[in-house]
């Protein structure tokens, strides 16, 4: 499969909320922009070279660029069209402050939402869209 031009989600394999939230996406992104890679994958490890090895926050990779954090979900809810892409205002926030709301929240996600138990398996029609 084609990578070059897409847009790839990587998302923290082990988190229940990350799962949930690519589940949400594949659910809403009909036009299938996006596909999808845990962050524990050799995919990842061989494609986000330019990022901590310690990274366990959602990444985005675009043709624009590789965003991490409050600034790839805000990309992510960008290119979901309407209504998600109203989320984007708030890019008005310093950075800053996004980013500390968001370390704050995956700080905790593990205490408030657990872990993953088991691996979701894709449907057959989402299997195309994970790397």
């Amino acid at each position: 499969m084609e990578q070059q031009g897409r847009y790839i989600i990587f998302f923290d394999g082990d988190c229940l909320i990350c799962n949930r939230f690519v589940q949400l996406l594949l659910r809403i992104d009909r036009r299938k922009k996006f596909l999808f890679s845990s962050l524990q994958s050799e995919f990842a490890r061989t494609t986000l070279t330019n990022i901590p090895k310690n990274t366990d926050s959602i990444v985005f990779l675009s043709p624009t660029g590789i965003y991490l954090k409050s600034e790839a979900v805000l990309k992510i809810c960008k290119q979901l069209g309407f209504p998600y892409m109203t989320c984007y205002l708030l890019k008005i926030l310093p950075l800053k402050w996004r980013d500390t709301l968001y370390d704050y929240f995956a700080k905790n996600r593990y205490r408030w939402f657990g872990k993953n138990e088991f691996c979701t398996i894709p449907s057959k029609s989402e299997r195309e869209r994970f790397i």
